[in-house]
This record gives C-alpha cells, structure tokens and sequence, in this order.
C-alpha cells in the first residue's frame, strides 16, 4: 500500500443516485465529512432531496434525533467537479451503474486525481473486485464494499479485496465501516460474493417449484418473510445445523430433499427468462411474478423501509409494542 499521510475523517461518494445518496448518509451519520459527485448539475439537486429524505425518514423512526440531521446532512457536500470531490479524502467510493468499463474508466479518474494515501472503493454486488482493480496503477489500494438498498438502513456491508489487494487496505477499510455503524464483513471474489449467492440460491429454487407447478409466488413469499426470516436474526444456517444435529442434517430424508434441488445454471432456463421475453421486468415494467399495476410499488418500498427500521430498534434494544 502507498506511503502517505494518516487517513483523515473525509470521505468521497461518486455517484448521485440512490445508492450513491444513501451511502453519503451512512457515511455522515456515522461521522464523515463527505463530498458527493455527480456526472451533471441536475443529479445533484436530485441527489439533495434523496439525502433530505432519508435523513427526516431515519429521524422520523427514531434511529437519529433532529440535531443529529443538521449535524449529518452539514457533513455532505455536493461537488460538481470531481477533482475537488477527491480532494483529501482517505475513502473514495464509486457508486454508478453496474457496467465493469463505465467503473473501471471512473475508478481510473479517481486514482488519477486522489492523493497517495486514499483507499478507493466500489459498491458493486456482482462485479469481480479483482477485475475492477486490474487497470489501476496502485491496485492494493483497492477493495470491494458492497452496500445493500436501502443502504442508509442496512447494517451489513461485504468487503470484498482483490487478488492485488493489500491486506491494510481490507483492514482500514472494514474499520471505517465499522466506525460508522456498520458491520462490515470479509468476502472472497467469487461471482454474487455471500449475500447475492444466497439471494439467488433461494430464488432459483423457489423458481423451480413455481416451474413445476407446485406453489405460487405468493405462498413462496409468505414462508421466507414470516416463517424463515423471522427466525434468522436469531439463528444461522450453520448455527441451525449443529442445534439439529449433523447426523440428521446428513440423514436419509435430507439426502431426499438436497437430491430433488433445482441446479438449473440460467435463469433464462425458467419463467424469469419466459417473463423477460414477455417484457415483463417486475416493478419497472408494471408486471413481473406479481402485477405491479394492482399492487402501488411505492407503498411496497415504504413498508419494506418500516420493516427494517422495525428490526433495527429491536435490534438496538428497542421493544416492539404489541397492538
């Protein structure tokens, strides 16, 4: 890793979309003075009210108090010049569209107008940290740090290094995240890292069981949100394992139920790819395994929010009140 100067408390978020927005919260909730960079004026003021709205929505729900909003949304600046934006951070993270040449030629910027010192970062959850580093002068300054939407709220951060990455850099930059309110974990480059892999896992097998004509989506969806998801807070896979026992994770019935699995390797193979023909691309399209025409996708999003918020007071101590 590059001598320099300690990293100071500045952070830079490239990228004003949502995700970009989101982050420059987390990262000034938790503390950063935080410079913000959009490809146009127009994003930016679009950006603003993303960050005003997630700041009033976090003190609405009481996970910060109303000074702490002034004190955090004070810490953001909005930067149209992406020199400036760099300027003196020690974190700089890329968040734009998930196009590997769109971040490469972004991240290059960014390494060229940087100082030594400062680590730089993409939020990505299937691009290979390894491939995002290779055309860098000084890829050991370089590491994965995946957010997940909402990423204001969501506490879990993968930190995902390279084949050239310093062990340093995985290690400042699992501390920051720390810092910050975060609970950043260590992945290997592989494709989905852990939480995409797990997310498609599910949902490739929910899918086959679906193809076959066995469920529906909605019976899917109600045994993951109020049956499986209830309890993982509480207990992990492997956790659950060892309280069931090894011996009859690996029983007769089990070897019947990992045996009839789906490992269908393309989603084009299924009815996500038969929709996809169809045009029908979920909430953006107005159909997908539901229909988004009846069902309001913006009160989805709300209740989706109100739900993590739910758990994150819980989880910080909080008591949920029976109604």
């Amino acid at each position: 890793m590059s001598e320099g100067k300690p990293v100071p408390a500045r952070g830079a978020v490239l990228g004003s979309g949502t995700m970009g927005a989101q982050i420059a919260v987390s990262l000034a909730v938790g503390g950063l003075e935080v410079q913000l960079w959009g490809r146009r004026e127009a994003s930016l003021g679009d950006a603003a009210q993303r960050i005003d709205a997630a700041l009033a929505h976090m003190a609405e729900n009481g996970l910060i108090s109303r000074d702490e909003v002034k004190t955090a949304r004070a810490r953001i600046s909005l930067v149209p010049d992406l020199e400036e934006a760099v300027r003196d951070v020690g974190f700089a993270i890329e968040a734009i569209v998930e196009d590997l040449e769109q971040k490469r030629t972004l991240l290059r910027r960014i390494e060229a107008e940087a100082d030594s010192y400062t680590i730089l970062s993409s939020t990505t959850s299937a691009l290979s940290a390894t491939a995002l580093q290779e055309p860098l002068v000084y890829p050991d300054r370089f590491v994965v740090a995946h957010y997940a939407q909402p990423a204001h709220l969501v506490k879990l951060v993968e930190i995902v290094p390279g084949t050239a990455t310093a062990p340093e850099t995985t290690v400042a930059v699992v501390d920051l995240l720390s810092r910050t309110g975060k609970t950043p974990v260590t992945c290997p480059d592989i494709p989905g890292f852990l939480w995409a892999r797990i997310q498609h896992a599910v949902l490739r097998e929910l899918v086959s069981l679906i193809d076959r004509g066995l469920v529906d989506p909605e019976e899917c969806d109600k045994v993951l949100k109020e049956g499986y998801a209830v309890r993982l807070p509480a207990m992990g896979s492997f956790e659950h394992a060892d309280l069931a026992g090894l011996d009859l994770i690996d029983s007769d019935s089990s070897r019947a139920v990992w045996a009839d699995l789906s490992n269908v390797t393309s989603p084009a193979e299924t009815s996500i790819g038969r929709l996809r023909r169809e045009g029908k691309l979920g909430m953006k399209s107005g159909s997908g395994f539901y229909d988004w025409n009846k069902r309001d996708p913006e009160e989805f999003k709300r209740n989706r929010d109100a739900e993590i918020v739910r758990r994150m007071l819980i989880q910080a101590g909080g008591r949920v009140t029976p109604v």
